[in-house]
């Protein structure tokens, strides 16, 4: 698993809807095109939701500064790096909540692994 901290958290899901939004303007694919929408939103509906609880969670307590990540330049890869990187942050969330016993932080995380799962599968339609 990968350090996770409620920064990492912020940090990863801000990221995740630029990177996925970025990628979703440049793409000529239709279809890529609408499953990329499909994350950019899907993060963006997610992303409050689990940032306020986690502070819930934690009494209140905000969480610091993120750390955005550079926005990638189009390809295939930079999608593909994208589908994965998504997957394999659902999955370090998870178990860090699950750790902590932030019972709907480990659901939310579920989540947002289907909505990558979802378009992945999506993605193989094009």
């Amino acid at each position: 698993m990968a350090q996770i901290t409620p920064e990492v958290i912020k940090s990863k899901l801000f990221s995740l809807q630029n990177v996925a939004h970025s990628l979703h303007l440049d793409t000529r694919n239709f279809e890529e095109h609408k499953a990329l929408h499909k994350i950019y939103q899907g993060v963006h509906d997610v992303k409050d939701n689990i940032l306020e609880k986690l502070m819930g969670y934690q009494n209140g307590k905000r969480i610091g500064k993120a750390k955005l990540e550079e926005l990638p330049i189009y390809s295939k890869e930079a999608v593909n790096q994208l589908i994965k990187d998504g997957l394999d942050f659902s999955h370090d969330m998870y178990e860090w909540a699950e750790e902590k016993k932030y019972c709907d932080i480990e659901n939310m995380a579920q989540d947002l692994s289907g909505l990558f799962a979802h378009v992945a599968y999506m993605l193989t339609l094009t």
